[in-house]
């Protein structure tokens, strides 16, 4: 079931007030063009504004960079600080919102008493923080903001920032000071008053907003089980779907609707809607469809269709890891409990003991799990309870491994699966063996080689240079070039949280341009650009350095700039196909070779060893 939360009807909102913020030492260092310079001020901001509210698909934010530089720069000169800290806001805006530039942007619009800007900055910060998942940070700026809003007397901003407040209490567990707000907000959208309060809405925008406001508020009483209530409140949000203004609420509706039914035990209704739901047209995540397989499988449960109700739950839960395994919400719960109670029925201990791991980790994310089952009963469970559970089964298990009275053909049988295993085993070692043996020889020969002939890595990015597309022009392309060139001498990959727009503007672009560059030269994408860098870089310290060999794979990570040990490892084995420690291991025997690293750029041939091996 789609829980979706439209919070862009926020970024709309404030899209009449603010325009996100920056100051002169963010600014592209890109020559402005005389086709910019020769413009009067009036006719340049009037075309900077234009251009910013086009949608970022169609917006050529390289203008609009040189567009915003420009202006910033006459308005500094005429000390104009209010159009510098407007412009600034805007292009930020146009960037997506980074935390550093909105810190800078809070100081210079308070230093220099712009409260309007300095307010609109607050918001976008509020709002960058949600959408991270920070909601107590969240809060407090949107507090504040909304505090700062009776300073300013601004109506309009002092609603937005209400909608924003009452959804991030909500979340916070505030609930019912959140739905207090929500109702506030949605009272003032079915009166003349918004057209007082918002005078530059149109009706539709209007309209649309309050159906996000609807179902904010539908949802939240779902989720505290006032289903009568949360009916009324998307039946409201179904009538505006009706309407045509805005199908996608017709999605929205159907998801948390059947979740209402189902939990109403309105079966049949809540399969009928539920099954709408999964099988339309519009494009789903797998945490949203694995919430929908849980409620069908409640739903087939309650009507004692048990082996449908098992394998919607099974989907779900292969849903739910596909997702992440971060997607949680209450049916997981019953998911869990239904899947480990139909496993003890069939007598499947290794399933059990599966399922018991997944309680325990939903435990130690959300807290105590609670579940009612068919028989009305409240069940508890706590990490002890789950744990002692799941050990008292291993126990079983073993027990009866070691007290197994099998017969002659059992014995052949496990005999048989015994030397499958043996020979399987034996080939996958021989295969990691040649994986191994191809990458040392790579290894040393590119470390001997680089003495007097170190590889040219850029001859693949001038070929595909020349054959760029046309809006990214040469000089900009050189620069990208040139900047990435620096980024990889110097190591600045190892080191943590590298994102595009940080390294975007230490090359002296922006994110779309080194995007499509990185895409374009490296045939890859960013991520997999920079993790690419760090493992070859490991490779050659682990092959020259005994001493690294030494480091936990935590300590790996860390030195070559992975947040955690999982990611490092994961990226480790994609690239060689071989584990760290495997890797480590067999590299105990080589001693330091004497030749200095200049170069960890490896990817070339180890693609060439991976498909041999």
């Amino acid at each position: 079931m789609s829980i979706k939360f439209p919070l862009f009807i926020i970024f709309f909102l404030c899209s009449f007030f603010s325009i996100s913020a920056q100051e002169l030492p963010y600014l592209s260092d890109i020559a402005v063009p005389d086709s910019i310079t020769v413009k009067s001020y009036p006719l340049l901001r009037t075309e900077f504004y234009d251009l910013s509210v086009i949608s970022n698909s169609s917006l050529d934010s390289l203008v609009l960079e040189l567009k915003g530089k420009e202006l910033i720069k006459r308005a500094t000169k005429d000390e104009n600080k209010f159009d510098v800290a407007k412009f600034y806001l805007t292009l930020d805006n146009a960037r997506g919102s980074d935390y550093d530039i909105l810190d800078y942007i809070l100081e210079y619009t308070r230093a220099n008493k712009l409260d309007d800007n300095y307010e609109a900055a607050l918001l976008q910060k509020a709002i960058a923080l949600y959408y991270d998942e920070r909601i107590e940070e969240a809060l407090a700026v949107a507090e504040e903001a909304y505090d700062f809003s009776n300073k300013t007397q601004n109506i309009s901003n002092k609603w937005v920032l209400k909608n924003l407040i009452g959804t991030l209490q909500v979340d916070y567990g505030n609930v019912s000071t959140g739905l207090k707000n929500l109702k506030e907000v949605a009272s003032i959208y079915v009166t003349g008053e918004v057209q007082t309060i918002h005078p530059y809405n149109t009706d539709s925008y209007n309209r649309d907003v309050l159906a996000s406001v609807r179902y904010s508020i539908a949802k939240t009483y779902f989720e505290i089980d006032s289903l009568d209530k949360a009916d009324d409140y998307i039946e409201k949000v179904k009538e505006y779907a009706d309407t045509g203004e805005n199908t996608e609420y017709h999605d929205t509706y159907l998801g948390l609707k059947a979740g209402i039914l189902i939990k109403q035990k309105k079966y049949l209704e809540g399969l009928d809607v539920t099954n709408q739901y999964i099988s339309n047209d519009y494009e789903k995540r797998d945490g949203e469809l694995s919430h929908s397989f849980a409620m069908q499988g409640i739903a087939y449960e309650g009507l004692n269709i048990k082996e449908k109700a098992t394998t919607s739950f099974i989907t779900s839960d292969s849903l739910f890891v596909a997702a992440g395994s971060d997607y949680y919400f209450d049916e997981l719960k019953h998911t869990f409990d239904y899947l480990l109670n139909h496993y003890k029925n069939e007598g499947n201990t290794n399933k059990q003991i599966e399922y018991l791991n997944k309680m325990i980790a939903y435990e130690e994310s959300l807290g105590s799990i609670k579940e009612s089952v068919s028989n009305g009963v409240v069940s508890m469970y706590t990490i002890p309870e789950l744990t002692s559970e799941k050990e008292l089964l291993i126990h079983k298990l073993e027990k009866e491994k070691s007290t197994s009275n099998a017969g002659v053909i059992i014995f052949l049988i496990l005999s048989c699966i015994g030397v499958f295993v043996a020979i399987f085993q034996y080939r996958k070692r021989l295969i990691y063996k040649k994986r191994f043996d191809n990458l040392k020889v790579a290894l040393e020969k590119r470390i001997k080689n680089e003495v007097s002939s170190p590889i040219n890595t850029t001859s693949t990015s001038e070929a595909t240079i020349k054959s760029s597309p046309p809006q990214l022009k040469s000089t900009q392309t050189d620069k990208i070039k040139a900047g990435l060139k620096t980024f990889e001498d110097t190591l600045m990959f190892t080191e943590e949280n590298i994102t595009l727009k940080s390294l975007a503007l230490q090359v002296g672009t922006n994110s779309t341009y080194l995007s499509k560059y990185i895409n374009d030269e490296k045939s890859e994408n960013f991520s997999v650009y920079i993790n690419d860098l760090r493992i070859n870089h490991v490779l050659k310290l682990l092959y020259s350095s005994e001493k690294i060999r030494t480091y936990t794979v935590s300590a790996l990570a860390k030195e070559v700039g992975f947040s955690n040990s999982k990611s490092f490892s994961n990226h480790f084995k994609r690239i060689t196909g071989l584990s760290v420690t495997y890797f480590v291991k067999n590299l105990e025997d080589i001693k330091e070779p004497s030749a200095k690293e200049k170069d960890d750029n490896v990817i070339d041939f180890l693609e060439r060893i991976n498909k041999t091996g």
